[in-house]
Formats: structure tokens, C-alpha cells, sequence
């Protein structure tokens, strides 16, 4: 199993005094993210599920990119056929500007997997 170290919830302020980073003014909960793959698993009071999965790009190395699923909507052949869960969602850029929004897309079309690469141009194994 990998180390896993988990804080309790705090403020953002706190941390953001720890080296973690803020979002919103809420409840914070640091997690620092082991190497090799990982995946962090929420649930709403709803039972609204979303995964997170932190992907190295080699085996047992630090995360690269997150996968991000949302699970309780219509789903989509994914590419091996299996059912996907699709979702909507939009980004946000400068100004409030809308690059992308999947919610007047038809149900084949939305996404099922969002991906944030946590890498740039700089880095040497992109």
C-alpha cells in the first residue's frame, strides 16, 4: 500500500502555511499524493461520486496528469466499449472566458474523462 498522508481539515490559510495550495474560502483537506498511481474517491451528501486519478507518466513515478470522472450520469462506449460515464462541464479562463462548455452537446459528445496535465513545456519528460 502506499504511504498515504492525509491532514485533517483545516482552513486555507493553514494550508497554504503548510506549502499546500487554496481554493475558495472553505474547509481545506491536504492530501500529499504518493508516487505511482493513485486515486482519490469522493462522495456528496447527495451520493454524487467523483474520482480523481493521479497518473505518473512512468511506472512508480510522480503524478503527470489527473483523470478526473464524474460516475452518475448517462454513459458512452468508452474506447474498449465498456460504459463511461459522461458529464458536463465547462473551463474557465481570463475574464471569465468560456473556452469550452459540453452542456448544449448531444449525450455522445460530452466528455468522460477530464484531464489536468500537471506538467509544461519545461519539463523534460512530457
Amino acid at each position: 500500500m502506499n504511504d498515504i498522508r492525509s491532514l485533517p481539515v483545516m482552513t486555507g490559510s493553514d494550508a497554504q502555511a503548510i506549502g499546500f495550495a487554496a481554493f475558495n474560502a472553505v474547509p481545506t483537506l491536504p492530501i500529499d499524493i504518493p508516487d505511482g498511481g493513485f486515486t482519490l474517491s469522493a462522495k456528496t451528501s447527495e451520493g454524487r461520486r467523483i474520482t480523481f486519478y493521479f497518473g505518473p507518466y512512468v511506472t512508480g513515478g510522480p503524478a503527470r496528469f489527473v483523470d478526473i470522472q464524474y460516475h452518475d450520469l448517462a454513459t458512452v462506449p468508452d474506447a474498449r466499449g465498456a460504459p463511461a460515464p459522461v458529464f458536463d462541464m465547462f473551463t474557465i479562463g481570463h475574464g471569465d472566458a468560456r473556452a469550452y462548455d459540453s452542456r448544449r452537446e448531444e449525450v455522445i459528445a460530452k466528455p468522460s474523462i477530464a484531464v489536468i496535465l500537471l506538467s509544461g513545456p519545461s519539463d523534460d519528460d512530457c
